[in-house]
């Protein structure tokens, strides 16, 4: 660890003070992205690394982008966190996560080249547009997300299934879940955050946002319960150890708002699954390793939308199609995700496609950051 180096080094405390290695954890995430990324674009526009198809003059953006912004997180928690076994954790399902997406975005360019050649038609390429099957997929992360959790439940000292619920005291109401149900849980939380940040990644920037406001919440939390005098001033769980997840938060922070800067509308290229899918399962990982995962539907109000929008598209159209009086399956939205349902609400009330995309981009925008403030006065005052 770069810090725990230069104090030893040095002998100066600050290297070892939590805030400055999460600061620290920021700026050298973003400055690896800052630096990296336009050679990594070049290198992914030489290979053509694409999952979309041209559209006019513009050549659609590479994708891919999320194993560049994993690596980043990945390098800055290896040099600025104190590895414990809730940093572990967290830093073990960024990883499996983001190669279980980053496989997927492989397969994604593998395809869209076999169109191109005349390989497979447009309509085979959109069966295998997930490159890995959604079925598989939900296989690896609960494989994956359980394997963590045994560790945790291992490794961690006092790690137990208590819940902290909205708008009730822990000393009035901290119920326990049995050891197998909690683990279930944390598999169930990690898998959906994940599912729900991949389908929030469809427009330019909508799931960068989201990332960082849950980031965020969870890097105070944990910055605040790891220490015991902050915990007990604001009624939450003291959780030692905890706040090593602190620069991990920060670093996805750090990260989110490089990327942005070649990410904001027109992007000149995509997250991916790689990064969507990494961010979004430890976002689920460190809100259940914190004892806040009932106020991830709340801050990650977004993902939850999304992904709803999705569930309920398809089990609406199935249980329609076989209960239903025609037989032919109806749709709860135009078209899911959520934003592509707005995409083709609003369509036409704007001057065009890109000022629409704005729209609805800043809108969902907005409902992060006040999701984060709401999320934020329930947890920490209204009891």
């Amino acid at each position: 660890m770069l810090s725990h180096l230069l104090f030893r080094l040095s002998g100066i405390n600050l290297f070892e003070d939590r805030l400055f290695r999460a600061g620290a954890a920021s700026l050298f995430a973003s400055l690896l992205v800052f630096l990296l990324m336009p050679w990594y674009i070049a290198i992914l526009n030489r290979m053509d690394a694409t999952s979309d198809f041209d559209h006019g003059k513009r050549k659609s953006p590479p994708i891919m982008g999320g194993m560049l912004l994993v690596s980043a997180v990945l390098i800055a928690s290896l040099c600025f966190v104190k590895l414990n076994a809730y940093s572990i954790s967290a830093l073990l399902i960024l990883l499996a996560y983001a190669t279980i997406g980053g496989v997927d975005d492989v397969m994604k360019v593998h395809n869209k080249k076999l169109v191109d050649q005349g390989k497979i038609s447009k309509a085979d390429y959109q069966l295998k547009a997930d490159g890995i099957s959604a079925r598989l997929r939900l296989s690896l992360y609960f494989l994956f997300s359980l394997i963590v959790a045994v560790f945790a439940y291992k490794f961690i000292p006092g790690l137990s299934g208590h819940l902290t619920m909205p708008f009730v005291k822990p000393e009035v109401w901290f119920p326990r879940l049995p050891n197998f149900a909690f683990i279930i849980l944390i598999c169930i939380v990690t898998t959906s955050s994940a599912n729900g940040a991949n389908f929030t990644d469809g427009l330019d920037s909508l799931v960068s946002v989201p990332i960082i406001t849950t980031s965020l919440f969870a890097g105070v939390v944990a910055y605040i319960s790891g220490n015991a005098i902050l915990a007990r001033y604001f009624l939450i769980p003291h959780i030692p150890g905890g706040d090593e997840l602190f620069p991990i938060c920060t670093a996805i922070i750090g990260s989110m708002l490089a990327y942005l800067w070649y990410n904001s509308p027109p992007a000149e290229i995509y997250m991916g699954d790689a990064g969507s899918i990494g961010f979004g399962g430890v976002i689920g990982m460190m809100f259940v390793l914190l004892k806040i995962e009932l106020f991830l539907p709340v801050v990650g109000v977004v993902f939850l939308a999304e992904a709803l929008s999705v569930l309920l598209q398809i089990s609406g159209f199935k249980i329609t199609k076989q209960f239903g009086k025609e037989k032919t399956g109806k749709r709860l939205f135009l078209r899911a995700p959520l934003h592509h349902h707005y995409q083709l609400k609003w369509k036409g009330r704007f001057e065009s496609g890109h000022s629409l995309n704005s729209k609805i981009i800043w809108r969902f925008h907005l409902v992060s950051i006040l999701a984060l403030i709401i999320g934020s006065l329930i947890f920490f005052k209204v009891r």
